[in-house]
């Protein structure tokens, strides 16, 4: 029988291969060998069960393991309450509970190493037990106490023995010191945190129920802290004081966070206001708590969990300090540490304090509050409402403005899109270089705005094809344009496409999913530095309600662009000028019309009234709108020369849209220079 196991070696090498099922439908791996090998590489076993913080920072060393070990398998045994942290990362493979079934399993398993951050008797016991080439970290001696497993631990170690050297000496983060005791370099890697699509849409809905908006100043207030050390957390009067002074200011929204021990004080704190804070939910597990935390852009908070999450989450963090070490926490640049620096007692980490909490009585409350006015000071998204609208510059030159033309028509020619629903957002990631030079071109063309590659980027979109982290592509895409603009002023516009199919008449999607896709997309595409959302060839009314009520109330600038058959309604039957009367209610830079058709056109000016912005870019390819082939059908000369026809309606923009390429920009702006 040992021998027949040892012929199976390939199997055993594979992370898909379990012993308890097959890897493959209709496959069996054990008898004809592993069909599709997806090596283990190095086993890393982590050992991490104490605070939930420390959980939390720790895996800011999980970059720093993959790029030591690029072809490995990590698993993680943390505590049951502490283990949903981990959920949705990318870089563990399986998280352990601490139980008697996963200690069974872990010491019948060989690892290549086994890295043990605790120094508790428990994880030092562990560590000792599981088979491994190499343990890192804290290991128990045989009389009990806790000792360094590896030369690399010194250091951490220390800190633990020497006060001296802890509270007045040490100046280095915790991921410092652990990246060190683990033998990583260290990079100053960020902790990972990640939603999940269900968290994400429960965000938005809990947003929309508190009456939320993205442009809202929102400050959240981690209240409390652990049990373990009940002397980390401000007084209620001190909180009250805090709240009080910004409520005063009406400009501020006040959101109370916390977990189970916090209810109380949460509780006695949103009563003194009479529901002008928003005291969310703490017993609903720390996921349902870290989906609130996100919320908020600021998070006031000591030295707790809290805080830790809210630097996961990469929340601008004003945390307080009074006995733990602020010099181990680093907040990455996003957020002030508020301290008592010549207080002699303090750090001290003590559950007791002989000095009458001084350290947390004295903290300078007019600092807080003086460090959160500067932050809101150059809140960015607060700047949008001061925006001018581009598309008034049209008329001060006396031109209509140049929009691009067809990214993804270009990239499919090229051969660097994808046959599925992504299409051209894989050249985002795959192809870069071109998807720049090819801004580039049309920047040479003439262009006054570029458009992001992001027409196949939206959330509903990656998803359906088996994409999880769905800000990446839209983050990547905008860094491309922006690479491309340069130092200049050329706008960028968001492309934002419908939530399904451009031309789909029939609605297969929710109204819920379809409001989370677009408020996700415009969000990230704001986010990540367009100057305005330009929502392309939409069609359906209930949509474009939705997208012009979002941009409108947040204070969102963005282009409504409408596409039309061969009559002048929308795919959802609906009158153009009922569509048109609606969007204008919530204030859009301009309206536009795309993908269409010179006749369609003809149809859709006769609705646009006097004085209003407005623009084209059409539909430049042969065949039918649904053919899986773009190809050229109009060239350059004959577009411009049609879109002429309409410069005596003062447009303030004209582009072109699909089978378009740079030469068709080109001719346009040669013939609209040669006009004006």
């Amino acid at each position: 029988m040992k021998k027949n196991i040892d012929d199976k070696k390939d199997v055993f090498s594979c992370k898909r291969f379990s012993g308890y099922k097959p890897c493959y439908s209709g496959y069996n791996c054990w008898e004809n060998g592993c069909k599709d090998n997806l090596p283990i590489g190095i086993k890393i076993l982590i050992i991490n069960l104490d605070a939930m913080g420390d959980v939390l920072m720790t895996t800011a060393q999980l970059p720093a393991i993959k790029r030591k070990f690029p072809e490995s398998t990590i698993y993680w045994i943390t505590l049951k309450s502490t283990s949903p942290l981990l959920l949705n990362n990318e870089h563990i493979d399986k998280v352990f509970n601490w139980d008697a079934e996963s200690l069974l399993i872990l010491n019948q398993m060989e690892f290549d190493y086994v890295m043990n951050v605790d120094k508790s008797q428990r994880s030092c016991a562990l560590l000792n037990s599981v088979n491994a080439k190499n343990k890192l970290g804290f290991a128990l001696h045989q009389s009990g106490a806790i000792i360094p497993a590896n030369k690399s631990a010194k250091y951490n170690y220390d800190l633990g023995m020497d006060d001296h050297l802890k509270f007045e000496v040490n100046q280095r983060t915790g991921q410092d010191y652990l990246a060190e005791t683990f033998e990583l370099d260290y990079q100053r890697d960020e902790y990972i945190f990640n939603f999940t699509t269900d968290e994400l849409r429960f965000i938005e809905n809990y947003k929309k129920e508190a009456r939320l908006r993205d442009t809202d100043k929102i400050i959240g207030f981690n209240t409390g802290c652990s049990e373990l050390f009940p002397n980390k957390k401000m007084s209620i009067g001190q909180h009250i004081f805090l709240i009080n002074k910004l409520l005063a200011k009406k400009k501020y929204k006040i959101m109370l966070l916390g977990g189970p021990e916090d209810t109380a004080r949460n509780k006695e704190i949103a009563d003194h206001f009479k529901g002008r804070v928003i005291n969310t939910p703490t017993n609903e597990g720390v996921r349902k708590g870290a989906c609130y935390e996100s919320i908020p852009q600021l998070i006031v908070t000591g030295d707790t969990f809290g805080m830790h999450l809210a630097i996961a989450l990469k929340k601008y963090v004003i945390a307080w300090f009074g006995l733990s070490c602020w010099t181990e926490i680093d907040l990455y640049d996003r957020g002030v540490k508020i301290y008592q620096p010549d207080l002699f007692c303090s750090p001290c980490w003590k559950k007791e304090c002989p000095y009458d909490l001084e350290c947390i009585k004295n903290l300078d409350l007019n600092r807080i509050l003086n460090e959160i006015e500067n932050y809101y000071s150059t809140f960015d998204k607060i700047k949008i409402r001061e925006r001018l609208n581009p598309f008034e510059r049209a008329k001060k030159i006396n031109r209509p403005l140049i929009l691009d033309g067809a990214m993804g028509s270009m990239l499919q020619e090229k051969k660097l899109t994808s046959n599925k629903r992504v299409w051209s957002a894989t050249a985002n990631d795959d192809s870069r270089r071109e998807v720049i030079i090819l801004h580039k071109d049309y920047l040479r063309a003439g262009a006054d705005i570029i458009t992001t590659n992001t027409f196949r980027t939206n959330p509903y979109t990656l998803i359906s094809t088996g994409v999880t982290d769905i800000s990446e592509s839209v983050k990547n895409a905008v860094e491309l344009a922006k690479r491309a603009r340069g130092k200049s002023t050329i706008l960028i516009a968001g492309s934002n496409p419908p939530a399904e199919d451009c031309y789909q008449v029939e609605r297969t999607i929710s109204q819920k999913d379809l409001e989370w896709n677009h408020k996700v997309h415009i969000d990230l595409l704001l986010e990540a530095g367009c100057d305005f959302i330009l929502n392309e060839t939409q069609s359906h009314f209930d949509e474009i309600k939705f997208i012009s009520k979002y941009c409108g109330e947040n204070h969102i600038p963005f282009v409504m662009s409408f596409f039309l058959k061969d009559k002048p309604k929308l795919l959802s039957g609906e009158n153009l000028t009922d569509a048109i009367e609606y969007v204008m209610k919530y204030n859009p830079l301009a309206i536009g019309f795309n993908c269409m058709t010179f006749d369609a056109l003809e149809l859709a000016v006769k609705r646009i009234k006097p004085g209003m912005n407005w623009g084209f870019y059409l539909n430049c390819g042969g065949g039918e709108l649904t053919d899986t082939k773009i190809e050229c059908a109009i060239s350059p000369t004959e577009y411009a020369n049609k879109a002429k026809e309409y410069l005596k309606l003062n447009p303030s923009f004209i582009g072109a849209c699909c089978g378009s390429n740079p030469d068709h920009i080109k001719k346009l702006r040669i013939m609209i220079d040669g006009q004006h």
